[in-house]
């Protein structure tokens, strides 16, 4: 591993320091930092109330998982459908409060493992938006990537006017193989993604210009869900990093 500075990082007038092979984030000049490595107890229910997370399970015949997973290196948390035949919904975001707001130069990050590839009839996100919805495509404020059915990953982003679905990146994600995932926030007219520090989506103008100040402010959010399908999805992440100018 090698470190990098870069004294301009991403046109964001920050410095930060980064690993030049994973690209991850390592120190930075941002005023705003979030950071959950997931360190700590095993278990779903730890998070529940919680000011930094909450979880949503939702599953009839069987529970589906959404835990800290023990004895985990680095501390990993698992989003994890099971093979009933059932309607299953996993969740791990901040539903009481959006703190985060994307128009101060916001940066999502985070190091994430799709340990099983999603079956058809399984859908998986993870970056930024507004509210929970089962139905992803109501949502009238988000940022994120998606896997729908496959290994694929998508890039998508709604701003309430401007809605790109299904936007492809050319990068297949390997089952058993972290990538790091970054949203770049800096520019709203210009919203751009990262996968291990390469810009994907490049073709695509993510323009979210038109939030309202409301609509501004999000969550971060990591789901799977899936209808009535014995397919099975798992989603691993160890890490997720927030950085943002302040207000």
């Amino acid at each position: 591993m090698g470190i990098d500075c870069k004294w301009n990082w991403h046109n964001s007038g920050h410095q930060v320091w980064y690993d030049d092979e994973t690209f991850e984030t390592l120190e930075n000049t941002y005023p705003l930092q979030f950071y959950d490595d997931f360190l700590g107890a095993a278990g779903g229910s730890v998070f529940n109330g919680t000011y930094a997370w909450n979880v949503l399970e939702a599953g009839t015949s069987t529970t589906p998982t959404v835990e800290i997973v023990a004895n985990s290196s680095n501390g990993q948390f698992l989003l994890h459908l099971t093979d009933s035949n059932e309607e299953q919904d996993v969740v791990l975001y901040q539903p009481a409060s959006k703190t985060f707001d994307v128009s101060n130069g916001l940066i999502f990050e985070a190091k994430i493992n799709m340990g099983i590839a999603p079956g058809v009839g399984v859908r998986g996100v993870a970056g930024m938006c507004g509210v929970h919805d089962l139905d992803k495509d109501t949502l009238v404020n988000s940022a994120w990537f998606k896997w729908n059915g496959s290994m694929a990953t998508l890039c998508e982003t709604d701003d309430n006017d401007e809605d790109n679905n299904n936007i492809a990146t050319g990068v297949t994600a390997v089952a058993g193989t972290y990538n790091i995932y970054r949203i770049d926030f800096t520019t709203l007219a210009d919203v751009k993604f990262f996968i291990d520090g390469v810009r994907v989506a490049s073709g695509t103008t993510f323009d979210m210009s038109d939030l309202s100040t409301a609509h501004q402010k999000m969550q971060p959010y990591f789901s799977l869900d899936k209808g009535a399908t014995t397919t099975v999805g798992d989603m691993n992440i160890d890490y997720v990093k927030i950085l943002s100018n302040r207000s």
